[in-house]
């Protein structure tokens, strides 16, 4: 066998190098795998509060950009009540809506006067062939029962219904995942403005999936790009600073 000696190995290490810096850099296609979610009951939960609006709009990307051709033309019904701390955050924004991947005139906002009000809502809009999200939060009446029932009123009509919860004190449910949402820090543009600032760069959040069944939890670095979410590469591989080499002992 024979070994490369010189500049044509050190050509090929830079190469290589090069290689690695560059696909590290850009953000991968989300893996469908990953983070498609079937029919069925899932469940989104902010980190702390100040998470909620990052909760808020995973579970709008996911349902509006993971959607198929033929789940598209089906009506989006929003439930939520009317004193849930969510609502420190405003109504949902139709501009918005359409940027994260979701037209507006296909989501019907419905405002309960409870939890329980909520609960029967989004059974009833699956039981119409709906698409659903709730906001629950961390309400008692939301159940292993009371999932359960969204579950199956879910995989009956082969819909979605996502449910935010809230950022602390999750006890079980049916839910087929669980996802712990945080935002991070956007990357700044290429071009900078006229003070000299760099310019907001597409949202980023880190994605925990907590719970799934038939799987282990996972965790997700995330950025909403090109009307999709793209998977980055874990922080600790492609941010981490260059170990010294070991010293070696003289025997």
């Amino acid at each position: 066998m024979r070994v490369r000696t010189g500049r044509p190995q050190l050509e090929e290490l830079r190469r290589q190098i090069q290689a690695i810096e560059t696909s590290a850099s850009l953000p991968a296609p989300a893996d469908r795998d990953a983070l498609a979610l079937g029919s069925g009951l899932h469940e989104i939960c902010p980190a702390s509060y100040l998470d909620t609006p990052a909760a808020l709009a995973f579970q709008i990307g996911m349902l509006g950009g993971g959607l198929s051709a033929q789940d598209r033309g089906r009506p989006v019904i929003w439930v939520r009540s009317e004193g849930q701390r969510a609502h420190d955050f405003g109504r949902p924004y139709p501009l918005a809506l359409a940027r994260w991947g979701l037209e507006p005139e296909r989501v019907l906002l419905v405002e309960a006067r409870d939890a329980g009000d909520v609960l029967w809502a989004m059974e009833e809009g699956l039981n119409a062939g709906a698409l659903v999200i709730g906001e629950i939060g961390a309400s008692a009446r939301y159940d292993l029962t009371a999932s359960r029932r969204l579950h199956r009123a879910a995989q009956a009509r082969s819909a979605q219904v996502l449910v935010l919860r809230g950022h602390h004190d999750i006890q079980p449910s049916a839910a087929l995942t669980r996802w712990r949402l945080s935002a991070l820090p956007s990357p700044d543009r290429p071009w900078r403005g006229a003070t000299g600032l760099p310019g907001l760069g597409a949202p980023r959040f880190r994605a925990v999936l907590e719970r799934v069944r038939g799987g282990p939890p996972k965790s997700f670095e995330i950025e909403w790009k090109n009307a999709a979410f793209h998977v980055l590469e874990p922080a600790e591989m492609a941010r981490r600073t260059a170990q010294p080499a070991p010293r070696l002992r003289a025997g």
